[in-house]
């Protein structure tokens, strides 16, 4: 007598595909990204699950890494600055 595979809670709520469908149809991920899970088999077996990335709640402090220490000139840099760029 066989008895059924088992699957965890957490497995049956997520979608199943094969490797080959998941390469073949993109769209797939355009479902992780709103939110879906998807467990991703290879010769019958789980191999891989894909889960949306954590987006940020919010856009408070985002940029702060990209603060100016001093004023952008609209000079021309001088060439003595170039040294060891090039």
């Amino acid at each position: 007598m066989l008895r059924p595979p088992c699957v965890s809670d957490i497995m049956s709520d997520m979608k199943t595909v094969t490797l080959r469908s998941l390469l073949r149809d993109s769209a797939l991920l355009d479902r992780v990204a709103s939110g879906e899970e998807i467990l991703v088999t290879r010769f019958g077996k789980p191999y891989v699950r894909i889960v949306p990335a954590e987006q940020p709640q919010t856009f408070l402090g985002a940029g702060k890494h990209l603060r100016q220490k001093k004023a952008v000139s609209p000079k021309p840099i001088p060439a003595s600055e170039w040294k060891g760029l090039e």
